[in-house]
């Protein structure tokens, strides 16, 4: 079953970023992101009242502080991503360089914070993706 959400996380992050780098340059950045919120208030609204829920109030009354934390980090994401892309980023690299080391940073969060064994191998997936990153980088 991992499959389907897995397609549907490659599938949103390739529209993500073909739309983050196809945003105006002549549009100021936040008024897109605006849009892409409201744009994502609908979406999420609709899927919220068609799939199994509690009353609203009672699943409103659920959220905690992840929730805000995940909304602030999603602008930056997205203001990110749209500079890296104003700025000459190439659509086949700037996300492929930041998910190496988001994953890399991810490593060191989920073992001092998650206490995640951090093996060898992984260090040296580590050293590997730090490689990537310096061959992707060069010109």
């Amino acid at each position: 079953m991992i499959f389907i959400p897995i397609t549907v996380a490659v599938l949103a992050n390739v529209f993500y970023h073909v739309a983050s780098k196809s945003i105006s340059p002549e549009q100021n950045a936040f008024m897109g992101l605006v849009v892409n919120y409201a744009t994502a208030l609908l979406a999420s609204a609709i899927l919220f009242f068609i799939t199994p829920h509690e009353k609203f109030l009672v699943e409103a009354a659920k959220t905690n502080w992840a929730c805000i934390l995940m909304g602030i980090s999603i602008t930056g994401v997205e203001a990110a991503f749209i500079m890296i892309y104003r700025s000459g980023g190439e659509l086949s690299t700037a996300s492929l360089i930041v998910n190496i080391l988001i994953a890399i940073a991810m490593l060191a969060v989920g073992g001092f914070f998650y206490h995640e064994q951090i093996s060898l191998q992984k260090i040296f997936g580590v050293v590997l993706c730090i490689a990537g990153v310096v061959i992707l980088s060069l010109k």
